[in-house]
């Protein structure tokens, strides 16, 4: 993942020059309408993965077959709803909602158009994807990410070169990237896993099962999705392209931020599935309070020095950017440092099969942050105030999330999760900004700063977490398994 998001981060350097800000900002803005929905993605990966892992976990591996072939049904049926909608609606709104330049229109249509192709694949993939990390392989993801990683690069790196239009050429691009996946992943998966294979009898009850769980779990991902791809169709209406260019670069260092907390969701979640499946809550406990500290110590080791030293970041990554570009990033760093705790709480309650009221009051609190961030716009407020009011309602949200699993999974603790997690989180960063601080503002702006400010980080985050952060038999843990680390590299 790391590798990935060094990739990605350079692959956004390139676009950003290949295609210039006005038609990255034109991109973002036709791609996001399609890109809204990408809920329903996020939404059937979490649910097929999850009756995956409750399977295994139960012992009943000769039902994967039924719910493979269920959920290979129920995206076949979305897809051509899909593509009705959005070559009907979806188009009509590109067309005369977005203020597209007359010039770039049928440059737009193409995005639009491809971007619909990249997005029937995702989805056809999606069964394939779960199977491969029900089964915990974390190795063939991590391959075929990667894989998919390069190919975009080379094809960012192919505009311009080509006689076509940079977006057009870059839409249908990410398309034929979206095949190969998903040919990737089909392949791989019913040679490895041969128990996940189509077969024509399905119970209703699969079904219902599926959809009910999917149903819930899609308005959750509506609200995360709707927020992020929202604001960046707001932003085009009420400031232009120029500002949508600068949420995109925000919104690239949020998909790095992701992409390390997904690291350790998808490492945790099977595991997390499996043991309630089989009332383990001993060993549940333990993951949960163990993912909520991977992912909460390992973004405050990052965000902490690139928040500091974003301007210089972003000069050698891009070049001169807009100060709106600076703002936006340093805002959304933040937001994904509270958003990125509702992970373990989520896998829990996924896991109790009991979405109806979390989804409901939790993310109705989020979703609100789209009519709030309009009427801001309306009045006259700057553009930052999306983030903000998306930071805002996340936090509130969170408190519910807490409340919600209390009550559905009696073994949660308020006590434990405050002092254990939050309060020792909250300190944590409290040193590491105040020692990186320090080291900031004594040395000059360049190379020698940079890597200092992150290496003090990278310190003090550490030794602060094992000494004051962790618990004694944690700490025992981890003593036990860096010593053996260091064995076997000795030996070898």
């Amino acid at each position: 993942m790391m590798v990935i998001t060094a990739i990605n981060l350079y692959a956004v350097r390139l676009l950003l020059r290949n295609l210039g800000q006005e038609d990255y900002g034109t991109f973002n803005a036709v791609a996001g309408v399609v890109l809204a929905s990408t809920f329903i993605t996020t939404t059937l990966a979490v649910s097929i993965q999850r009756f995956y892992s409750y399977t295994l976990g139960k012992g009943e591996s000769n039902q994967l077959s039924t719910i493979f072939s269920a959920s290979m049904n129920i995206i076949l049926v979305l897809s051509i709803a899909l593509l009705f909608i959005f070559e009907t609606i979806g188009l009509w709104f590109v067309n005369n909602q977005l203020s597209i330049p007359p010039e770039r229109l049928v440059a737009a249509n193409w995005i639009f158009h491809f971007s619909l192709i990249t997005l029937w694949f995702g989805l056809l993939q999606l069964p394939f994807t779960a199977a491969i990390f029900a089964q915990e392989e974390m190795g063939v993801f991590a391959l075929i990410s990667l894989t998919e990683c390069v190919l975009r690069l080379g094809v960012i790196f192919f505009i311009g070169i080509t006689a076509t239009d940079g977006l057009i050429f870059y839409s249908i691009g990410l398309s034929a990237v979206a095949v190969i996946i998903f040919l990737l992943y089909a392949f791989i998966a019913r040679h490895r896993y041969p128990e996940y294979r189509y077969c024509r009898k399905i119970p209703k009850e699969t079904y219902r099962s599926l959809l009910a769980f999917s149903g819930w779990t899609m308005y959750s991902a509506l609200a995360a999705v709707g927020i992020t791809q929202g604001i960046t169709i707001l932003l085009y209406m009420f400031f232009g392209p120029l500002a949508t260019a600068a949420y995109a670069i925000a919104q690239q260092v949020l998909h790095a931020f992701a992409a390390l907390s997904n690291s350790i969701v998808v490492a945790f979640r099977p595991a997390m599935v499996k043991s309630f499946a089989e009332k383990d809550y001993t060993s549940l406990n333990k993951m949960f309070s163990a993912n909520n500290k991977f992912i909460l110590y390992l973004l405050l080791m990052v965000a902490i020095p690139i928040i500091l030293e974003l301007r210089t970041i972003l000069d050698w990554w891009l070049g001169p950017v807009s100060e709106e570009a600076i703002i936006y990033t340093r805002l959304i760093i933040i937001y994904m440092l509270c958003f990125s705790m509702h992970n373990p709480v989520t896998t829990i309650i996924q896991s109790t099969g009991q979405l109806k009221y979390y989804s409901f009051f939790v993310d109705s609190i989020v979703i609100l942050c789209l009519p709030a961030t309009w009427l801001a716009f309306h009045l006259g407020a700057s553009s930052e105030i999306s983030i903000i009011l998306m930071i805002v309602m996340c936090m509130i949200a969170h408190l519910v999330r807490l409340v919600i699993l209390r009550r559905q999974y009696p073994s949660f603790s308020y006590a434990t999760y405050i002092s254990g997690i939050i309060l020792r989180g909250l300190f944590v960063a409290v040193c590491t900004f105040f020692v990186v601080y320090l080291v900031h503002q004594a040395l000059h702006p360049g190379i020698v700063r940079l890597i200092a400010v992150f290496a003090s980080s990278c310190i003090t985050t550490l030794l602060t977490v094992y000494f004051l952060a962790l618990s004694a038999k944690e700490q025992q843990t981890l003593s036990h398994f860096l010593k053996q680390r260091m064995n076997k590299f000795s030996e070898s």
